[in-house]
């Protein structure tokens, strides 16, 4: 079984750039940084999927139609159930259409995907210490947000690596401007 989810992806150079900004904090909380390949904005989480039914996910994804996505990553965020942090946008519309309409047509080709009200974020680091990070004030505005507009939308796999998850994209579909239902 696959472990798969639809997902935005800041550049490369984006996501270096957030990792760099808060790699202090992340060393003083005492928390594994993400890496900046694997940072990602999970639109659709669909869980497992039979390798057999991969090319019905795919279909159902290569309908989806919506337009470009912008995010504004402004802030950081300490979440304590999951122990992480992350960069968090305000506002972010046209991620959430995506995000419904992907877990919709999922939904529609047979799958049962986490169905959850999309909230724009990065992870940026894992196993943050509860006990330090209960000492910072939360959220925490970066000095200069992180602009990130994605002209596609991924499917990607999860796989346990010996130091955590890694993430790769199986397939990328692009964003019509003119062509958003």
């Amino acid at each position: 079984m696959l472990r798969m989810f639809f997902a935005l992806q800041p550049t490369l150079a984006q996501s270096a750039d957030l990792s760099v900004i808060v790699a202090p904090l992340i060393v003083g909380l005492g928390g594994q940084p993400v890496p900046a390949s694997n940072l990602h904005a999970t639109l659709c989480f669909v869980g497992a999927v039979a390798e057999e039914t991969l090319p019905l996910l795919k279909d159902a994804a290569s309908r989806v139609r919506a337009r470009p996505v912008t995010l504004d990553f402004s802030a950081l965020e300490f979440w304590e159930k999951p122990e992480i942090v992350c960069a968090t946008a305000p506002d972010g519309e046209s991620a959430r259409d995506l995000s419904s309409a992907l877990g919709e047509a999922a939904i529609a080709a047979g799958f049962a995907p986490d169905i959850k009200p999309f909230r724009p974020h990065l992870t940026l680091a894992r196993k943050i210490r509860r006990a330090v990070a209960q000492t910072q004030a939360w959220p925490r505005e970066l000095a200069s947000p992180v602009r990130v507009r994605c002209e596609n939308f991924v499917l990607m796999e999860s796989r346990r690596g010996p130091d955590g998850s890694i993430y790769s994209v199986v397939e990328s579909w692009p964003l019509y401007a003119d062509e958003a239902r």
